[in-house]
């Protein structure tokens, strides 16, 4: 009987270790420019953004437009630019992750509704 409930217990760790490590993808050593000049560096930076796409998969690909960064990301990037008077955002990185609730979200509406969460950090430079 102890065996069961300890063979359980891993299991669910195992279960909840995975459901809340769910990465799909990382983009990093991006640069985003208002003006392409090299600078000074006025510190780091962490953001986080909620991304809600359709027809896709949560933190993961959508059908369409696959190519582009999602218009909120860069609009968090051009705001952390502006609140530190910098004029670039260098060595940025963005990871995809998407929490328990938005795969939920993502199963019961058959990935019509793709929610996840890009979290933003890098370098502003002056």
């Amino acid at each position: 009987m102890a065996n069961k409930k300890m063979m359980a217990l891993v299991g669910l760790v195992a279960f909840i270790t995975v459901i809340t490590s769910c990465t799909a993808f990382e983009l990093s050593g991006l640069e985003v420019h208002q003006t392409p000049t090299e600078g000074d560096s006025l510190g780091t930076f962490s953001t986080t953004v909620q991304i809600k796409k359709f027809w896709g998969f949560a933190a993961g690909y959508s059908v369409f437009k696959q190519h582009e960064t999602d218009p909120a990301i860069t609009q968090a990037i051009q705001n952390e630019i502006q609140n530190r008077g910098g004029t670039s955002a260098v060595n940025v990185k963005i990871v995809y992750k998407a929490t328990f609730g938005q795969m939920v979200l993502n199963g019961i509406t058959f990935t019509i509704y793709a929610p996840s969460t890009a979290i933003i950090t890098g370098t502003i430079i002056k």
